[in-house]
């Protein structure tokens, strides 16, 4: 049995060490003491209206008593404390942890906002000032103060655009003014959309921050979602560099499958021969659905204009070329419950996933009472030099700081714990600044452990973690444990196994099996003379060679083969005709090959021998050797049951 199968089956079927404080003891085992909420919880799990097999709870109790019998002598035996089973152990528990190590409320509000953002498309411009990745409080509060003038200067009249082309960090703005033209949800930065969302239009935003640095933002226009399309594309570049010959030549291409399209010609042929994007034209021009924000305006516009699916556009101009699209399909905004699986797909990858993460931190801070004391940092700082920056930094004796740093509920940090997560997770090239580099690792730390701690209280806050947690436990412990006690066993001892077989031959015994040969041939052979032959074939004493030399005509390929068989009724139909009467009967064809069976007779009952019954046998001697086990189990650890509590269960 696969272990990932019998584990699977634990978890529906026992657990153990999670007695009820107040529960009345249903049974002892050993020094072990069982409590009914315990089995009742379990019997009623494994025995619910949609169980296969159903049990009584007298029936149930044997399986459940001799689950903790092999669990208990695992622990016994010390099978609980090798490195092995610790990891092991420890793999399931940080899978089981990861669904409740997140804040679902927080989540399904993410999910709820985005899908009300959706329902619309912002037209906004922005600028930006740009921070450098991990900077220091100074650049931070100089790049903002920055942006506070900027601002300054669009709120005492000058154009939005003319500030932004004067100031803004953003590489678009030479070609934008800072225009990010129409965007939706999904489009932009988590922050950014926040904000984005959140501002009347018309108004100006105050400066707020993302990764790239700090930002305004100017909301122009908001409008219903357009939904999103799915085209087919003709592309005819004109890049920036050519020259008027060029320009008019690609102009005149574009024309010239304009009117073929005119004239009927089919779309996907004329895009994978003449359109200029490699990628689409490999499919017939084919673009993945895409909604506002993904594509240059005119593009999107030009798109979302046409109302007809199959329907294509003229040809028109943008920034990179010449284009022409057909309608392939349109849909608009689904409800939450159809967008709910691409929600939560989104919001659990990039940005999104960081800020739910941060805020989760913040909250479980606030529940277990979280403090810190940054002043023991200080040592820290002024030891970090430039060798942190590449990834070579050593702390030296600051690992002994003893100094307390921060405490979350009984879990109590010293400054050298964090010196040395310092010391171990720096890397090359993540910073430009050691104090920064040192904040960045500080939030990290403190991030892991606060979910760490977190992770520690999940069998206190949730019982349901628990009881699986104790559902792997002890379900690697019996796996173990039917290992080496019983299956492993049971193949490795040749000589029990054999032993077994000679005490229980008679359970493994053959049926009536009738003898007879299987005679074929695939040349042309004199089938009357070879069927006459039977006689000497059912006595032995003309084998396939000997058969192969009298009837084929070729001496060095053999047209005859010979099989011996030994059959219970059922098996084979051709020995199954012949009723078991002696004798050869009659030649078949099925295709090329001819056939007929040779009964010599039949035998009565015997014996199977080891190798003729062995899964079957080695199967029952594994069930034996259980058995066995159990009851000397049962002597090792004496099991007492308060019946009349049982009996609770059937009211």
């Amino acid at each position: 049995m696969k272990k990932s199968m019998l584990v699977l089956l634990l978890t529906v079927v026992m657990v153990s060490g999670l007695s009820g404080q107040d529960s009345p003891v249903l049974m002892t085992i050993g020094d072990e003491k069982v409590s009914l909420d315990e089995f009742e919880r379990i019997y009623l799990k494994n025995n619910n209206s949609t169980s296969l097999n159903q049990q009584s709870p007298e029936e149930y109790l044997e399986l459940f008593i001799n689950f903790k019998l092999k669990v208990k002598e695992a622990k016994t035996l010390g099978m609980d404390t090798t490195t092995r089973f610790i990891n092991e152990l420890e793999g399931y528990r940080k899978q089981l942890a990861k669904p409740y190590l997140i804040d679902e409320q927080d989540k399904q509000e993410m999910m709820r906002e985005a899908w009300e953002w959706s329902k619309y498309d912002i037209r906004a411009s922005h600028i930006l000032i740009r921070l450098p990745e991990n900077p220091v409080p100074a650049d931070t509060l100089a790049a903002y103060k920055k942006m506070m003038k900027i601002r300054k200067r669009i709120l005492d009249g000058e154009p939005f655009e003319t500030v932004a082309r004067a100031t803004s960090e953003d590489e678009s703005v030479r070609q934008n003014g800072g225009n990010l033209n129409y965007f939706t949800v999904f489009s932009m930065v988590y922050p950014f959309e926040t904000v984005a969302f959140n501002t009347p239009i018309g108004k100006l935003s105050l400066p707020f921050r993302t990764d790239y640095g700090y930002h305004i933002l100017l909301v122009h226009d908001k409008r219903a979602a357009r939904g999103q399309v799915k085209v087919a594309h003709i592309f005819i570049r004109t890049p920036g560099e050519m020259n008027e010959e060029g320009k008019l030549m690609a102009y005149q291409k574009v024309q010239m499958v304009y009117d073929s399209l005119q004239m009927g010609a089919d779309f996907g042929e004329l895009a994978m021969h003449h359109s200029e994007d490699p990628g689409s034209a490999r499919s017939a021009g084919n673009i993945p659905w895409f909604g506002t924000g993904r594509m240059i305006s005119e593009f999107e516009d030009a798109c979302f204009a046409i109302e007809k699916k199959g329907d294509y556009s003229k040809p028109f101009k943008t920034f990179y070329g010449w284009h022409i699209v057909k309608m392939i399909d349109k849909q608009g905004i689904g409800t939450y419950e159809e967008m709910k699986p691409e929600l939560m797909q989104k919001i659990n990858g990039g940005g999104r996933l960081n800020i739910r993460n941060d805020r989760y931190v913040q909250k479980l801070k606030k529940e277990y009472g979280f403090t810190e004391n940054l002043e023991a940092l200080g040592p820290l700082y002024l030891a970090v030099d430039s060798t942190l920056l590449m990834g070579n930094w050593r702390s030296g004796s600051l690992k002994k700081l003893d100094s307390e740093l921060m405490k979350i509920g009984e879990r109590k940090v010293l400054t050298g714990e964090f010196v040395t997560y310092v010391e171990t997770n720096q890397n090359k090239g993540k910073s430009s600044f050691p104090m920064a580099y040192v904040d960045m690792l500080y939030k990290e730390f403190t991030s892991e452990l606060v979910i760490g701690y977190e992770e520690t209280q999940l069998p206190e806050k949730y019982p349901e973690f628990r009881y699986i947690y104790e559902e792997y436990h002890d379900g690697i412990l019996l796996f173990d444990i039917m290992d080496k006690k019983v299956w492993t066993k049971a193949v490795a001892d040749s000589t029990g196994l054999e032993t077994y077989h000679k005490a229980h031959r008679k359970e493994y015994m053959w049926g009536e099996r009738t003898e007879a040969y299987l005679v074929s041939s695939t040349g042309d052979v004199d089938m009357a003379g070879l069927r006459s032959a039977y006689k000497k074939i059912a006595k032995g004493k003309w084998d396939h060679e000997a058969l192969n030399d009298r009837f084929c005509n070729n001496d060095t390929v053999p047209c005859i083969t010979l099989s011996h068989l030994l059959v219970e009724e059922g098996v084979n139909e051709m020995v199954d005709a012949r009723n078991r009467v002696a004798g050869p009967g009659p030649v078949t064809e099925n295709g090329a090959i001819r056939s007929f069976i040779i009964v010599k007779g039949v035998r009565s009952p015997q014996p199977k021998k080891l190798d003729e019954a062995r899964g079957q046998i080695t199967s029952d001697y594994q069930e034996y050797l259980e058995s066995e086990w159990i009851e000397s189990l049962k002597e090792k650890y004496p099991v007492t049951v308060n019946r009349h509590l049982l009996t609770k269960l059937k009211s």
